[in-house]
Order: structure tokens, then sequence, then C-alpha cells
């Protein structure tokens, strides 16, 4: 590179660079080539302005469902509630799913499956529900209900006896 470039220079673009995080900045106002200033401050790392801040870990409304969600075991996001809030806390707890039925969203713990099954079942308030569409509600919820439960649910004694 250029060696006609004084130590006492070098000193002010890497102060330059620290103070103000730009590379292309101190370029500019020391009339240097970019390239320049980046050969003598390739030891530097920036971090971008918009990045300062630590965004790393759970906050906002991801962590209003992470409490609900450890209160109960599941949650029913309100409608304002997306994906990424699910993605991150997914990031952090591989072991939370997330669950779509008849327009009601439900994330639960899996072993908790059993817990948020019963809940969205009282939820979607379906006032007939068939025995074949409670099965697989609960095939996808991979929770198992005895054949009591099914009753209540369905409204109807199962097993082809009559009372």
């Amino acid at each position: 590179m250029d060696q006609t470039i004084s130590e006492e220079l070098i000193n002010k673009i890497r102060s330059y660079v620290r103070q103000h995080h730009s590379k292309i900045e101190a370029a500019n106002y020391y009339g240097l080539s970019y390239d320049v200033v980046l050969f003598y401050t390739k030891d530097i790392t920036l971090k971008s302005r918009t990045k300062d801040v630590d965004y790393s870990g759970i906050y906002g409304k991801s962590l209003n469902l992470l409490i609900e969600l450890i209160q109960n075991g599941y949650v029913f996001p309100p409608k304002n509630y997306t994906i990424k809030h699910y993605i991150k806390l997914k990031t952090y707890f591989p072991n939370i799913r997330r669950i779509k039925i008849h327009g009601k969203m439900i994330y639960f713990f899996d072993d908790k499956s059993k817990v948020a099954f019963k809940a969205l079942i009282e939820v979607l308030n379906k006032k007939v529900m068939s025995y074949q569409e409670l099965k697989q509600i609960e095939m996808i919820f991979n929770a198992k209900l005895k054949i009591v439960e099914h009753t209540t649910y369905i409204g109807k004694k199962l097993g082809g006896k009559k009372q």
C-alpha cells in the first residue's frame, strides 16, 4: 500500500473510525482512498449502528407469550401476534409446538399436549363434534383420551352400548 502515510495520520484514521463507526467517512474526511483506510483499519470490526443494541433473547410480545406458556402450558396468541414470535420462542425452546384448527391458533409445550388439547376443544365450543373429528384432533396433539373423556366432548356414549 501507500508507504508515505505517516504513523500520526494512521492513528488519526483509526481514531476517527472508532468514533464515527465508518471507514467510508474516514476515507472521505482525510481525502484517502477507501482501500487505504481498509488496509490500516482491517483489525477494527465495526457494528452496524442499527445493530448496536443486542436483540438476542426473548422480549416484548414473545416474552408475554412465554410467560403465559409457562403458567398454563399453552397459549392462544392474539391476532396481532405473528409467526416471528413463535419462531423466536422455538429457537430457545425447541419443544414448543404450534397448531391451528378451525381458525384457532395454539402454542403449547410437547409435554402439555393433553392440557392444550382439552383447552382447544373447550375454546372451539362446537356443539356437534363427530368422533372422527375428535380422533383426528387427538392424533394431531398426540394425546390419548379415555373413552369416558370422549363422551364429555361428543355428548353421547361410545362403544355401542346404550344407557
